[in-house]
């Protein structure tokens, strides 16, 4: 399975710091806390940037927003959820937009590989069949996908109804 790999720039991480301390300080509930919650932000700063050297037609719904009622971006009328992560794996407490994108910042913060996708339907389906993990919190449940049941990232902006030429990448 291939990747899409995207450079990270110094200015981004600080950039991403400094609007995670803006959303830090009006969020109402604290989903999780720790001194790299900002990577989320940085992922998405990130795609957002390719997208549009790219000229895809698409919107980013800013993440340093009150609630979490609304997709990381938009492509195509299709719902799409960044999950950005130093692991090896996605985690995904409720599903509710049409696509989810792994995505793995590297421990030196200098590229974004976009590693799978699932769909709505592919989540549903791996949680029926139980082939995720589940993890219990105090007070909710993760699921957990490893890569190799993800579709191939190179399909992940076809996936969208654009078609793609993947010398794009």
């Amino acid at each position: 399975m291939g990747e899409i790999r995207i450079e990270i720039r110094p200015e981004q991480i600080i950039k991403a710091k400094q609007e995670q301390k803006v959303f830090d300080a009006q969020k109402t509930h604290n989903k999780f806390n720790c001194n790299t919650n900002y990577i989320g932000l940085l992922g998405e700063m990130v795609f957002n940037d390719y997208l549009t050297t790219k000229n895809f037609d698409y919107t980013w719904f800013q993440y340093t927003k009150q609630g979490w009622n609304e997709p990381d971006f938009k492509i195509n009328g299709k719902t799409i959820d960044l999950k950005t992560t130093f692991s090896e794996v996605m985690w995904i407490q409720k599903e509710k937009f049409d696509i989810y994108i792994y995505a793995q910042i590297n421990k030196s913060q200098t590229l974004l590989k976009i590693k799978g996708w699932l769909s709505l339907e592919d989540i549903k389906d791996a949680k029926m069949k139980k082939n995720c993990k589940i993890v219990k919190r105090e007070h909710r449940i993760d699921y957990v996908f490893e890569p190799h049941f993800m579709n191939d990232p190179l399909e992940i902006l076809s996936a969208t109804h654009k078609k793609l030429d993947i010398t794009e990448l």
